[in-house]
């Protein structure tokens, strides 16, 4: 039985002024074309965050936050337009998926949520970045 082993990853980082009030939420996608005629397996998928959201100058407000773990997912699309649903995988995950066939696409996507100061002088400065990455395995 052989075996295609293949990664697919990504890094996105976000970076605002210190004088913002919004900062909106963080998202990004790779992709990675798949053989249909080969079973699919998701081997592991994984996602790292650095840095943060600084708050300032706002009743309320803590002084420092950091951002939340990034939400990461694993999309699988059928070639075959009878299944309207992709399979869904979600990250962290360290253990390999059922195998699936017919798999045309993986699309591997990270989130973070977004912040505002709607009240006083408060001011956000963001710095945050995401990597992320799968091991997606194609099996005959």
């Amino acid at each position: 039985m052989a075996t295609t082993n293949q990664m697919i990853q990504l890094y996105t980082e976000q970076i605002f002024d210190p004088s913002v009030k919004d900062v909106p939420g963080l998202e990004d996608d790779a992709y990675l074309l798949l053989n249909p005629k080969r079973n699919t397996v998701i081997r592991e998928i994984t996602s790292e965050e650095e840095g943060g959201v600084l708050a300032s100058e706002s009743a309320g407000l803590v002084p420092i936050g950091l951002t939340d773990k990034a939400f990461t997912e694993v999309r699988l699309i059928y070639l075959d337009p009878k299944k309207e649903r992709p399979e869904i995988f979600y990250a962290p995950s360290h253990v390999n998926s059922p195998a699936i066939g017919g798999v045309v696409l993986a699309i591997l996507r990270v989130m973070e949520a977004g912040y505002s100061v709607t009240s006083g002088n408060g001011k956000l400065s963001v710095f945050r970045a995401i990597g992320a990455h799968a091991y997606i395995d194609q099996i005959d």
